[in-house]
């Protein structure tokens, strides 16, 4: 009994009390660490993503040439093609995915905390099973945003279409293919991101109990 009472308690030392968290500052901490993260990288991820839709006709060939067609043609701007799509859509997904990885942890925790193993051991479990459950939850969110951000990217570049803005496109997406065409790749998206999130979270949560011990 003694032994189960100093598990829980270790548990909740080093992990998030869900209950008594203050979820506006952390929402709005989170929120805002993302966005800053997001600005600094959007324009690595628009000039990847035309280089790899760029045809043999493209006269852009390097990264450096694709930065310089963007800035000579729509200036700094053209860096950030999507990007207010991408903040649109993606804060509301990482709340999903912070809300279901802490709920699911504590309630997987809670789970195998009768079996006896060991701290890290438990900390594995309840963090690899929230990892995946997070982002399969958020992949709902997260791979619509993908599909319209990244034609948003490559708009008028190699024959691509333009469009006028997100709306523009997820209305000509579902015209044409229906609410399906916002999930292109839904699958592989879950089958990438979620057991990568699994083993991140369980490697973190049992390395902070070895690390904590």
């Amino acid at each position: 009994m003694n032994s189960s009472g100093s598990r829980v308690q270790s548990f909740s030392q080093t992990e998030i009390n869900w209950d008594k968290l203050d979820k506006t500052k952390f929402y709005v901490v989170g929120a805002g660490l993302f966005t800053g993260v997001t600005v600094a990288l959007y324009p690595v991820s628009v000039v990847k993503t035309r280089l790899q839709v760029a045809s043999r006709d493209t006269v852009e060939r390097d990264a450096f040439s694709v930065i310089r067609g963007l800035i000579k043609t729509d200036g700094i701007a053209g860096l950030y093609r999507g990007f207010g799509t991408v903040i649109t859509g993606a804060i509301p997904a990482r709340i999903i995915f912070l809300t279901a990885l802490e709920t699911t942890k504590v309630a997987a925790f809670r789970m195998i905390e009768p079996f006896k193993l060991s701290e890290p051991t438990q900390a594995a479990i309840a963090n690899g099973v929230a990892g995946m459950t997070a982002s399969v939850f958020s992949q709902a969110v997260f791979v619509p945003i993908d599909v319209i951000s990244q034609k948003l990217m490559v708009q008028g570049y190699s024959g691509y279409a333009k469009y006028n803005g997100g709306w523009d496109v997820a209305r000509k997406v579902i015209k044409s293919d229906g609410i399906r065409g916002l999930y292109r790749g839904f699958g592989l998206s879950v089958m990438t991101y979620s057991p990568s999130s699994a083993v991140w979270w369980a490697s973190y949560g049992s390395s902070q109990r070895l690390i904590w011990k």
